[in-house]
Order: C-alpha cells, then sequence, then structure tokens
C-alpha cells in the first residue's frame, strides 16, 4: 500500500507556508510541493486581479515537482546598492523587466525584507515581467549556461515554473507577469493611467541588449517611473545597452535631466555621475545604470500635485502613441473606404458646426460601412 503523506501548515487560507494537502504518490513519482501565499498588502491583491482575473494571486494553487534552482550565475544587481537605496527611497511599488529564474527579484525583495518594508501598513509589491521564454543565445546554445538554462521539455521551457518555485516565499510580494516586455509595460501604464495603481517608484531593467529594442524598452520604462523614482538598468558594459541609453537621453533631454549634486544617489555605494553621458553608473560586474527622474523646479516628488501631472503626463503620451504624433492619413482602400470617409468628413463638418447629435450619427454610419475607417480614427 502507498505511503500516505500529509503535510500540516496553519488554517488561514492565506498564512505562510506549505499547501496541507493528503496524497498517494506511485512508486517512483518525484514529491510535489504545494505552495501558499502569506497575506498580501491591497496593491498586491489589485494587480492580481486586473492581471490575473483573481485576487488569490498565482501561487496559491501552485503544485509541483520541481526543486528550487538558483545557480544561474548572471545576477549583477549589488544587494547593498538596492538596501541604501530602499532605505532612502522606501519604495511601495516596484517592476522588474527580464526575471529568468528571480535571482535579482529576489535580491530585490531581500533589500525590502532587511529594511521591515514588508512589515509596514503599506505593503510593497514587485511585478516581475518576462516572457520566461529566453533568449535567441540561449536556444541557439551560445552562451556559457547555453540551451540547459532553458529548461525545455517537449520543445517548450519551463523557466516560469522554475521562476514560482524559486520565488515562492515571496508570494505576497511578488506578482508575475509572464509577457512580453512592452506589452507588459504598456498594461501597467494603462492601469497606472487609469487610477488603478499608482506610478513605479522603483524600475529595474534586464531584458532586451540589442540595439533599438533596448531603447525601445528604457523609453516605455521611464513612462511608467514616477517623479523621484529610480530606472536601473543591467548591463551598461554591452555596446548595444550603452548606445541605447545614450540615444534615448540624446532625444528626450529636457525630460531626463540627471543632477550631479542629487544627494539620494551620491550617498549610495558605488555609484557615481557620468557627466559625460548624462548618466549615473553603479559598479558592478557588469556596470549597472541608472536614471532618476526628474520633477518639476519646485516641487516636491511626492506630492499630489505632481503625481496627478505625471498621471496626465502619462495618459496623453498613451494616446500619442496610439494615435503616433502626427497620425498618419486614412489609406482609402477600396470603393467602400471612399464612401464612408465622405461621410466621415460630413460628420466631423456637422460636430464642428455644434449639431452633435447628427455628427455623432453620421460618424457612426461611416464605421459600420467601414471596418478600416472604423479601427483608424478609434470609432469603436
Amino acid at each position: 500500500m502507498p505511503l500516505e503523506l500529509t503535510c500540516l501548515v496553519g488554517a488561514s487560507s492565506f498564512a505562510a507556508g506549505w499547501l496541507g494537502r493528503r496524497w498517494f504518490p506511485s512508486v517512483g513519482a518525484p514529491t510535489e510541493r504545494c505552495f501558499r501565499g502569506s497575506v498580501a498588502g491591497s496593491l498586491h491583491r489589485r494587480l492580481c486581479e486586473d492581471l490575473h482575473g483573481t485576487s488569490a494571486g498565482a501561487y496559491l494553487k501552485l503544485c509541483t515537482s520541481m526543486k528550487e534552482d538558483h545557480s544561474y550565475p548572471h545576477t549583477n544587481v549589488p544587494g547593498d546598492v538596492l538596501y541604501s537605496l530602499f532605505e532612502r527611497l522606501r519604495p511601495r511599488f516596484l517592476v522588474e523587466v527580464g526575471s529568468f529564474k528571480g535571482g535579482s527579484s529576489i535580491r530585490i525583495v531581500s533589500a525590502l525584507l532587511r529594511l521591515e518594508l514588508a512589515q509596514v501598513e503599506v505593503k510593497p509589491c514587485l511585478v516581475c515581467i518576462d516572457t520566461f521564454l529566453g533568449d535567441a543565445a540561449m536556444w541557439l546554445n551560445k552562451q556559457a549556461t547555453g540551451r540547459s538554462s532553458l529548461l525545455l521539455k517537449d520543445g517548450c521551457p519551463q523557466l516560469y515554473m522554475q521562476f514560482m518555485v524559486n520565488t515562492a516565499k515571496y508570494a505576497d510580494i511578488i506578482v508575475p507577469f509572464p509577457i512580453a516586455s512592452l506589452c507588459g509595460l504598456r498594461a501597467l501604464q494603462l492601469l497606472a493611467a487609469d487610477g488603478r495603481t499608482p506610478l513605479v517608484d522603483f524600475l529595474y531593467l534586464d531584458s532586451a541588449h540589442l540595439k533599438g529594442e533596448t531603447k525601445l524598452e528604457i523609453t516605455e520604462a521611464f513612462k511608467l517611473v514616477r517623479p523621484g523614482g529610480i530606472l536601473l538598468g543591467d548591463d551598461l558594459d554591452w555596446p548595444a545597452v550603452e548606445a541605447d541609453l545614450s540615444s534615448f537621453l540624446a532625444d528626450h533631454a529636457e525630460s531626463t535631466s540627471q543632477s550631479a549634486d542629487d544627494a539620494l544617489l551620491n550617498a549610495l555605494p558605488g555609484a557615481f555621475f557620468f557627466a559625460a553621458g548624462g548618466y549615473w553608473v553603479v559598479e558592478a560586474q557588469p556596470r549597472q545604470w541608472m536614471l532618476r527622474k526628474p520633477t518639476s523646479q519646485g516641487t516636491s516628488p511626492g506630492s499630489q500635485k505632481t503625481l496627478e501631472a505625471a498621471r496626465e503626463e502619462l495618459k496623453a503620451e498613451i494616446l500619442a502613441a496610439e494615435m503616433c504624433e502626427k497620425p498618419a492619413e486614412f489609406v482609402a482602400a477600396t470603393d467602400e473606404d471612399q464612401e464612408a470617409m465622405a461621410v466621415y468628413q460630413q460628420g466631423i463638418a456637422k460636430l464642428e458646426m455644434g449639431d452633435t447629435a447628427e455628427g455623432s450619427r453620421l460618424l457612426k454610419v461611416a464605421a459600420k460601412m467601414s471596418p478600416s475607417l472604423e479601427y483608424h480614427f478609434l470609432l469603436r
């Protein structure tokens, strides 16, 4: 008769520890473990609800035979820098882009726990964005860790499950978000713009390392950070990363200007201002780069007025990204499109004359005539 095993835990459905479970493994079957998160804060629950569809969190019903594995060697963010930064910044909403197996995620949470920030009333929350599918070098077996780091099973990486197992003890702080970097950042931007979440206090970027791709991620990540917040990035020594960081700063010189006299950043161990590049550097192997989101002169980073202005700016940037700074002309590719465009222009003319009812009616007619026009002018 198979041996009956019982794993005992506290009675509360949100208590920390193992999930109480009775089970009968077959002979030779790997031991399956089930995890249950601790009591999470309100921001954590809200994000789980908005991203996962349940406030319970992704770890609640996690059961797997996989063991923890913290052997990945490329976790570069220095723990002492995180501790010193968080001691001054007191972050509540944190985001990591590029989590892999959770090495840097654990360092971030460990710094929060060391400062006892996880025990305060407003509990911090860390969203971890990653596809958990690896990169081209891993798939082509061109890295030291190679294809084996993907944990392939039937051709599909098992990295997400490894991340979950490695970080399960921090289930009350971490919200895993298995999605592409730009999609994940946009989702969080939309939540912040709608007031569902605050803007981010701290964002760690360790994802793309290709020219052009890194710049896109920096651009979208910087939009999500609150005034006075920190954007920290890995692998400054990679030529493509440094080139894209410099290009981003050149394109957004007015809104990204950094101060060499920043008391918070000057207090960090191993940090210095690189005047020629216009950004901060953290000594590590490899070096890290850092930006602090500027605030308007004479305003406090945490003031309600400053945060509301930043939220409105984010809304405008999201709209501009959807419509483009200079919206392209609608391409009427068919006769139906041309007829719909004529009706659309009549509707716009009515609206400009103040005839709202007739103008709105004509826009609806145009939308029905051409789905392409409907999408182009966001009439849906």
